[in-house]
């Protein structure tokens, strides 16, 4: 009976730990995959400032082959190793108006009016899929509360003698889980032609949208806040 015992408690140790080492391999290697998975476009602060003319409430459309969302994590291993586990979806949607002109504030202003952003979070993937079905069933319950929406109503952004690039800060309405919440997005983006590119990053803890956030027993542990990034392309 002691040789079982022995022999049961023996194989479940072995297996708890190849399931520690493959989650860890995993987790190494999301950021060289999640690397392919952004765009291919030049990146923002390499752009020249260049001017533009004005023009007023030109629709915009987001490219969703081009545009994506990310969440990085913090994952803490048995209270001791950190990884950040990335996950990303591709299915974006949204338009917005925008306008550029004089302003009294400054030698020109942006206006953002009718902002909506959409993320699909039944598409979010990372490394490994059994985490993502958790992620989503439990959690962020996506079969219920399939998408995330960012909105903004209206916005006048100062800008200096018709520059083609800002950097800002930006406050909407995030709403996940059908719970919304004002959430500021330090964003830097840059038109070229008929098309603006937006790279946007903030930090959301999981207790605003109504849920802890994820663990499993005593073996590891998401530390809020989590971190949100997003690339959006969107033409007029």
């Amino acid at each position: 009976m002691k040789r079982v015992l022995i022999l049961t408690i023996f194989f479940l140790s072995c297996s708890q730990s190849e399931e520690i080492i493959e989650n860890n391999i995993s987790e190494n290697t999301v950021i060289e995959s999640i690397e392919e998975t952004t765009t291919t476009t030049t990146p923002i602060e390499e752009v020249e400032i260049e001017q533009v003319s004005s023009f007023k409430d030109a629709l915009f459309t987001v490219n969703q082959e081009k545009s994506l969302a990310k969440y990085l994590a913090p994952k803490v291993f048995l209270n001791s190793n950190e990884e950040i586990v990335v996950g990303v979806t591709n299915l974006i949607s949204g338009t917005f108006e925008l306008s550029i002109g004089e302003c009294d504030s400054s030698d020109s202003c942006i206006q953002i009016k009718n902002l909506t952003v959409s993320a699909d979070l039944r598409a979010l993937k990372s490394s490994n899929r059994i985490r993502d079905n958790a992620i989503k069933s439990k959690w962020l319950e996506s079969e219920q509360f399939p998408i995330a929406i960012y909105t903004i109503d209206e916005l006048i952004l100062p800008n200096k003698n018709f520059d083609s690039k800002i950097d800002e800060t930006v406050l909407g309405t995030l709403s996940i889980r059908d719970i919304e919440y004002l959430v500021p997005f330090s964003i830097s983006a840059y038109m070229d032609n008929d098309t603006i590119f937006v790279y946007g990053v903030t930090q959301v803890e999981t207790l605003w949208f109504g849920f802890d956030p994820p663990s499993k027993f005593e073996a590891w542990d998401v530390l809020n806040p989590i971190g949100i990034e997003v690339e959006i392309i969107a033409s007029r």
